[in-house]
């Protein structure tokens, strides 16, 4: 016999919602149920609430009477839960074609072309998406474990790199932005200066991307949990219509500089430490990475971040020019927010002390990873974060999981002599059309930017074709130096071009302030733009620092 039972009424909220789950739960646990509720009995309990939240109800709701089985949960029958057939079969599809069907070249051990398939499968697995990464990737190691294809402690080497724990930490101090508020507090004051008009508001955001960019090392957390809502809410106030281009002018500006203070600072991106590490594989290790990337970068960036606005203006013209309100709004909103906190101060002075640090490690010599560790003890020490933050950032588990095992693949791939071989054989080939030095560099870069279009993920490309192309370029007669910060920052860039392109495309685009077909408009635009200004004044600049 079904035994049923009431919940108490409360306060119809959107904001209730995960309490009333969670007493749905509740209640099916005291009737003795056991294991989890099925998500359709969340849907169905809690209905009432959704519905009248819909009709914009204020009077106490009750939820409807739930049945639960004694000590059984009913399980929704005849759906399949796992992994998605189609991306299944696909990834093992090639995976299988490529180690069985291909005959194995001259020059690689059929280990290492056991290696390819299973890394090539494991990529396009993370692209197609049959499960979640972490769930492809480990699928992926148990094939190469089982197969004998490594072993155990060659499929995990790179759990213990400090390059990866560097990505993990990145995520925690970009929780300390979000929490404080301190984020959000520097972006307004921002707009606060120089948000008088249109342009000059696209500049102050512009600029606020920038500074974030320094110290809050996830380009897609900048967007969701900062720039975008700011962005939003300047728009909304400078004009209510969504289709007079003036909404779509400033989320367009802010979206590209996303890309581009992604490439000033090496802790702009998570991806930036991942690509300097699979570039040390082949034995191109930069020296004093923090201030050796900033110096390649600086110029380039700075001239590519200031012209952005003046591009978006020309592409995508506003309605509205004059933003008096702007100015006005962020200052109320300051004035709302109050003196900097405790927990800003600290976090502030934590920032900095960290950038003093990673600007000087060859100086003071302290490993990059040794001041990020300090950096997050003083954050747990004050209070400023809590364990429990860092467990529930979701983002940085899920990263640290699937790119160590990736990144262990491509370490035996290279181990084995097969990204050697790939670009010698692609290399011979460009040369064999006549392309050489530049030439090469150039066909090269363009091909490895607009093969992005086929990408939904910066860090699937970066981790399948990244550490191949920057070999292709050596091997062409590009400098080692030139090619791995060269195609570092084009992988910033290329985040920008379509809506799918990178973790923070899907949240500007969301917005609905840019067409679809406006969207890949200026995804193209601004990638000639990049690639033109990188191409000469970066090239220009690189001469001068002695990179090439």
């Amino acid at each position: 016999m079904a035994s049923v039972a009431q919940v108490p009424a409360w306060q119809v909220s959107r904001s209730h919602l995960q309490q009333d789950v969670w007493r749905v739960r509740q209640l099916h646990q005291s009737a003795g149920g056991q294991g989890f509720v099925p998500r359709v009995w969340l849907t169905v309990g809690c209905l009432p609430v959704l519905q009248k939240a819909k009709e914009k109800a204020t009077a106490p709701v009750w939820l409807h009477k739930v049945a639960v089985k004694s000590g059984e949960v009913r399980a929704q029958s005849g759906r399949w839960k796992g992994c998605k057939p189609v991306p299944t079969a696909i990834t093992v599809g090639v995976g299988l074609f490529i180690r069985f069907m291909l005959p194995i070249p001259e020059g690689v051990s059929q280990q290492g072309w056991s290696i390819l398939a299973l890394f090539v499968a494991t990529v396009l697995g993370i692209v197609t998406r049959p499960l979640p990464a972490p769930g492809v990737a480990f699928c992926s190691l148990a094939v190469g474990l089982m197969s004998k294809t490594l072993t155990f402690k060659e499929g995990v080497a790179a759990f213990t790199d400090e390059v990866l724990w560097l990505v993990v930490l990145a995520f925690f101090f970009t929780k300390g932005f979000a929490k404080t508020g301190l984020g959000e507090r520097i972006a307004l004051s921002i707009v606060r200066m120089v948000g008088g008009t249109t342009l000059g508001l696209a500049y102050g955001l512009n600029l606020a991307e920038g500074v974030l960019a320094a110290g809050m090392p996830s380009s897609a957390a900048r967007a969701a949990g900062v720039m975008y809502p700011l962005v939003d809410s300047v728009a909304k106030a400078c004009s209510g219509d969504k289709r007079d281009n003036t909404g779509g002018f400033l989320i367009q500006s802010a979206f590209q500089a996303t890309g581009i203070s992604s490439s000033l600072w090496l802790y702009g991106a998570a991806t930036n430490l991942l690509m300097l590490r699979l570039a040390a594989e082949l034995g191109y290790v930069v020296n004093a990475p923090f201030m050796s990337w900033l110096k390649a970068s600086c110029v380039p960036a700075l001239t590519a971040m200031a012209l952005t606005p003046l591009v978006a203006f020309t592409a995508m013209p506003p309605k509205v020019k004059v933003t008096p309100e702007a100015p006005k709004a962020a200052d109320r909103k300051l004035k709302e927010m109050g003196p900097m906190s405790a927990d800003e101060v600290i976090l502030v002075a934590v920032i900095a002390g960290m950038l003093v640090l990673w600007a000087g490690s060859s100086t003071f010599g302290i490993p990059a990873v040794h001041t990020a560790v300090l950096g997050l003890s003083a954050l747990l020490v004050t209070g400023v974060l809590r364990w429990s933050d860092c467990v529930r950032e979701e983002g940085a588990w899920t990263t640290m999981t699937w790119f160590a095992i990736l990144v262990s693949m491509s370490a035996l791939l290279n181990k084995h002599g097969v990204v050697r071989w790939l670009a010698a054989e692609l290399a011979l080939k460009i040369n064999a059309l006549g392309l050489f030095g530049g030439q090469a560099f150039m066909v090269l870069l363009l091909i490895y930017v607009f093969l992005h279009y086929v990408f939904a993920s910066q860090a699937a490309q970066i981790s399948a074709l990244y550490l191949p192309f920057v070999a292709m370029m050596v091997d062409t007669g590009t400098p080692p130096l030139a090619a791995v910060f060269a195609l570092a920052f084009a992988s910033n860039l290329f985040g920008s071009i379509t809506p799918y392109s990178s973790a923070q495309a899907p949240v500007f685009f969301g917005g609905g302030y840019v067409s679809l077909k406006d969207w890949y408009r200026l995804g193209f635009i601004f990638i000639v733009f990049n690639i033109a200004v990188w191409v000469s004044v970066g090239a220009l600049w690189w001469k001068v620092i002695g990179l090439y």
